[in-house]
């Protein structure tokens, strides 16, 4: 019995050697790190189609944290013009380009989303709908 369980083990040491990668094919997949930093994108395709209200008011940017996957998206335009489902539309066409570009394949929303109502600079009426997600691979 100690001979047949001596010579399985042996069977199994001399099959992991002739089966095993080589060590240098294992470190050519890693990565580099991914930025920790917060990038601003503003995209160059914000479906004028979408919101045809504010087309002339409007303005989109994503703020991307490569790190983390976290994408803060923000909508704005003139207060007049404003309406949330043009806001929401326009919103999800563009994520769904940037998911596209950057290779994700899903996201999920960290909280609701929220509308701010603020005065510029130059004391007009805006409004300004944000999300906050989080993208997975």
């Amino acid at each position: 019995m100690k001979r047949l369980l001596a010579v399985v083990a042996a069977v199994f040491c001399f099959m992991g050697a002739v089966f095993a990668d080589e060590t240098s094919d294992a470190f050519d997949i890693i990565k580099p790190e991914p930025s920790k930093e917060t990038v601003k994108i503003v995209p160059e395709n914000q479906y004028p189609e979408l919101h045809p209200t504010s087309k002339a008011s409007c303005q989109v940017y994503l703020e991307y944290t490569p790190l983390t996957n976290e994408v803060h998206i923000y909508y704005t335009c003139n207060m007049a013009a404003y309406d949330q489902g043009e806001a929401m539309n326009t919103v999800m066409a563009i994520l769904k380009d940037f998911q596209k570009e950057n290779g994700y394949y899903s996201y999920r929303y960290m909280r609701k989303d929220s509308v701010k109502y603020f005065r510029d600079e130059a004391n007009i009426k805006k409004a300004t709908y944000s999300s906050y997600l989080v993208f997975s691979r």
